[in-house]
């Protein structure tokens, strides 16, 4: 049985899904067990499993493509020579762009370390929670260098609303995968290796 789950932006990518009735043996017969990995390290393999969850999250936060500077330009007015006309608009989207690069830089680092098998196991949460970060401000730049305009909701101008419906989308990231405090609080844990307060 399936349950469609209707997001706050109006599409509906996710279900609940019911196995009814279902019963599932130990084994099969001689040799073929139902058990997945060793008994009593269920959690060993769901954590493994989330890490795989938590780093493709954090990729949201590199995959914009091109300046968002450059995007908005003609949109919101050039000045005299050509640049994004409001100065703290600007000042904001290149900001974003640098911080983009780094990140970008620093997520594939971390694949290569990932899928080496060497990076600290508590690693995807931190790139998790600086993807999720990263993405949320990305798309509150676009709306605010979008205007009044991008919140409409379905129109051809605006893509069905595409612009506002990924923006609502952002925020499950901060939840999708664990929430950003406790990603936080594992980082503080395991990595910076704080004390309990």
């Amino acid at each position: 049985t399936t349950k469609p789950i209707k997001l706050i932006s109006g599409a509906s990518p996710f279900c609940e899904t019911f196995f009814d009735d279902v019963k599932v043996p130990k084994s099969y017969g001689e040799g073929i067990s139902s058990i997945v990995f060793e008994e009593n390290r269920g959690w060993d393999v769901a954590k493994y499993l989330l890490g795989h969850e938590r780093s493709m999250i954090s990729d949201q936060g590199s995959s914009a493509g091109g300046s968002l500077g450059a995007k908005f330009a003609d949109q919101v007015g050039r000045d005299a020579i050509g640049r994004l006309d409001d100065p703290m608009l600007r000042a904001e989207l290149a900001d974003m762009d640098i911080e983009l690069l780094a990140f970008r830089a620093m997520a594939e680092r971390f694949g290569d370390t990932f899928k080496a098998g060497l990076c600290h196991p508590a690693q995807p949460n931190m790139m998790k929670y600086a993807g999720t970060e990263i993405n949320k401000r990305r798309h509150e730049l676009i709306m605010s260098a979008g205007g009044s305009q991008l919140l409409e909701w379905e129109s051809e101008a605006t893509n069905g609303g595409l612009s506002a419906r990924s923006w609502l989308r952002t925020k499950a990231n901060s939840i999708e995968g664990g929430t950003s405090e406790v990603m936080l609080n594992v980082v503080s844990k395991q990595i910076l290796q704080l004390p309990n307060s």
